[in-house]
């Protein structure tokens, strides 16, 4: 099956900001890398306020739905006039920097959130996000500094038997 690119807007106040990822529309799992540049207080739908500052956003999600990953990804990176995840709320700010992801029909989002619970510098902005559909406290974490893509590949198949390979992408 042939890659397909998607193209991602950022509306960080720079209109003309483009990042790319290739990837195919199977299911999987993935978690999106934000850059984020300025303060800002978000109002989040029903879950509450989230104070928005410089540093690196990462949100843990699945994609087991039409188009897979290529559809899903492609939606959370533009901005959506009705907002569906608690992501949509929160992406038309950011910068998207990195995806991992990993072509895989096992349900894999609750590891790989609690992978990110544990990596050093990591903080819960705002608990419930992203995770109303299971036990976890947030599937959104934020780091001060750009999170380390090969501690969360190491750790993440230390901790699962079988784990598919996980992709690392930069955004151009």
């Amino acid at each position: 099956m042939r890659p397909y690119r998607i193209i991602l807007k950022s509306y960080m106040g720079i209109s003309n900001r483009h990042s790319s990822f290739v990837m195919r529309p199977l299911p999987g799992t993935y978690a999106l890398v934000f850059e984020s540049e300025g303060n800002k207080q978000l109002v989040i739908g029903k879950l509450g306020i989230l104070n928005l500052q410089p540093g690196y956003y990462v949100y843990v999600g699945s994609a087991f739905g039409p188009g897979g990953l290529k559809a899903r990804i492609g939606h959370h990176c533009n901005t959506s006039s009705s907002p569906h995840w608690h992501i949509d709320y929160l992406s038309k700010y950011l910068s998207p920097a990195e995806v991992w992801y990993t072509y895989d029909a096992t349900y894999r989002e609750d590891h790989w959130s609690q992978v990110l619970a544990n990596a050093r510098g990591a903080s819960i902005p705002l608990p419930g996000f992203g995770s109303s559909d299971c036990r976890c406290i947030s599937h959104l974490y934020f780091f001060p500094v750009r999170p380390s893509s090969n501690y969360f590949r190491r750790k993440v198949h230390a901790g699962a038997d079988n784990h598919a390979r996980i992709f690392i992408e930069k955004s151009s």
